[in-house]
């Protein structure tokens, strides 16, 4: 199964180059010009679903893809588990007055006063994944529509986590493509639980590794995926 990932575009806290995490903004008019553009080079990649994030700006950038590319409606499904990374008292803050490494770091895992770790982020995001890749996206080619600290996560979804100071260097840019094979998902992503186990053991049973989607909601996402 193939699945490709593309960015949303532009949006004005982009361009100011400031922290947007959980903060809900539309596309500007360089985010619509660069979604146009990307829905181009997706035309021939035979596109069966898109999956985004349910927040305005990924909603806007799948919403021009899939006008240009013809995926209907009944196949574009909200990935409640895939929003961007809550950065908490850091949202808003210019990311050039940050030590963003450290803040993607998954070994320093450099806390987000009132918001998520990259780790937390990892936990819903890869579990979440693992279970659409197992239930829902067999035999399909799947867009996801993602912001950039997600995608940073599916990297080491379908690579590895990082080894300390061997975080992937990511080029952001909402007009490239990337492109991912789920047969080649590292074993241990996989079974992404029980690394979350083992460092909840860790550190004295801290957090909650319970991130799994419920049948519930697995079964809803599906009902979504196949109406119409």
């Amino acid at each position: 199964m193939k699945i490709f990932v593309v960015l949303h575009g532009q949006t004005d806290l982009d361009a100011e180059g400031r922290v947007q995490g959980k903060s809900d903004q539309p596309l500007n008019d360089t985010g619509r010009e660069q979604a146009h553009e990307t829905a181009k080079a997706l035309q021939s990649k035979g596109i069966d679903m898109i999956m985004m994030a349910p927040q305005n700006r990924t909603l806007e950038t799948a919403a021009i893809i899939a006008g240009q590319i013809g995926v209907e409606e009944n196949r574009m499904v909200k990935g409640m588990k895939l929003p961007e990374r809550d950065f908490g008292d850091y949202e808003g803050q210019l990311t050039a007055e940050m030590d963003m490494y450290a803040l993607c770091s998954w070994t320093g895992n450099a806390p987000t006063p009132n918001g998520e770790t990259i780790r937390d982020t990892a936990a819903r995001v890869i579990l979440y994944i693992n279970n659409m890749v197992k239930l829902a996206f067999k035999g399909k080619t799947v867009l996801l529509v993602v912001s950039e600290h997600v995608l940073r996560v599916l990297f080491w979804y379908f690579y590895g986590l990082p080894e300390a100071g061997q975080e992937q260097i990511i080029e952001i840019d909402p007009r490239s493509i990337y492109e991912f094979e789920s047969d080649e998902v590292p074993p241990e992503m996989k079974d992404f639980q029980l690394i979350l186990d083992q460092l909840n053991s860790d550190d004295g049973g801290k957090g909650s590794s319970d991130r799994v989607l419920s049948q519930s909601e697995i079964d809803r996402l599906m009902a979504e995926m196949m109406s119409g």
